[in-house]
């Protein structure tokens, strides 16, 4: 058992959380990765994880090892790059968080990307918030935002543009805004996720206009802001790429047209190493072009 193969397994053990996740990954048995590990742990006279019978957690000995972890993986690749023997093929798991909204624009794209890399798999995980990407066993990560993670290694993808809609039936009933302090008499769908304000904030004709959201109805998911819209609830504030189709088709109309909202940077962000592997690179090149939307 030689010791690149177990910081191999490690720096993947770090990524899923889980022995067995990496097993069916690599095709190694269980006990094959966990025997990694303790080499790992008595090479080091420390313990890189803490086990319970319900999750396992990487110790402050794990975090410290994990950089350099990738940092030698990260040599060998490019040395193996270097010297032509790398695999032409590109396969196995690559474990990507998403915001709901961009889940699903993506969701309708990936069919080409697997086509294309029958021995890839992408195993989308779909929320508008995510946490720390080792904890969670993510490959790859969509944020919006600026990214305050100092550890965390970023590319930008371009910038979430919202803009204001709602359906013809709800302007036919409620009246049709004409300026961005009217939605003072319209009930606003708010997007609770990532604070307690629900400021929104308009910019045009030289002037800046601020307008705290209230309605009865909220919700901390995007998708479920953007079906209370189309409900005739009242009106969103929404990412651009997620309404078009639905403006296009009449289904929603955008209001102050000559009005911008300030737009919101867009990242695909990962822990490392810098030099990915060819799976994840695929898949963080897939996003990028996928993403013009955005630019």
């Amino acid at each position: 058992m030689d010791l690149l193969s177990a910081l191999h397994s490690f720096v993947r053990v770090a990524a899923t959380g889980s022995f067995s996740a990496v097993s069916r990954e690599t095709g190694a048995s269980q006990p094959t990765i966990s025997r990694h590990i303790a080499l790992l742990e008595a090479h080091y006279g420390a313990t890189l994880f803490a086990r319970t019978t319900r999750s396992l957690m990487m110790t402050e000995d794990g975090r410290s090892l994990l950089p350099h972890a990738y940092e030698v993986l990260e040599i060998l690749e490019t040395a193996e790059t270097a010297l032509g023997r790398r695999r032409a093929s590109v396969s196995g798991l690559v474990r990507l968080g998403v915001t709901t909204a961009f889940g699903l624009y993506t969701t309708g794209r990936l069919g080409e990307l697997l086509e294309q890399h029958p021995d890839l798999s992408v195993e989308l995980i779909m929320r508008d918030g995510f946490g720390d990407l080792v904890e969670e066993g993510l490959d790859l990560a969509v944020r919006v935002g600026e990214i305050a993670e100092g550890s965390l290694i970023a590319r930008r993808l371009g910038t979430v543009k919202r803009i204001a809609v709602a359906t013809p039936a709800y302007l036919d009933r409620r009246g049709t805004p004409q300026h961005p302090r009217d939605l003072l008499n319209h009930p606003c769908i708010a997007y609770t996720y990532g604070g307690t304000r629900h400021d929104w904030h308009f910019e045009g004709n030289g002037e800046e206009s601020v307008v705290a959201a209230s309605g009865p109805f909220r919700a901390n998911s995007s998708e479920a802001v953007l079906q209370a819209t189309l409900a005739g609830m009242g009106i969103g504030l929404l990412p651009s790429f997620q309404v078009d189709e639905d403006v296009a088709s009449g289904r929603l109309v955008r209001l102050f047209p000559d009005w911008t909202v300030p737009e919101l940077p867009f990242y695909a962000v990962h822990t490392g190493p810098r030099t990915l592997p060819l799976r994840t690179r695929t898949v963080l090149d897939f996003l990028i072009d996928i993403s013009d939307v955005l630019r």
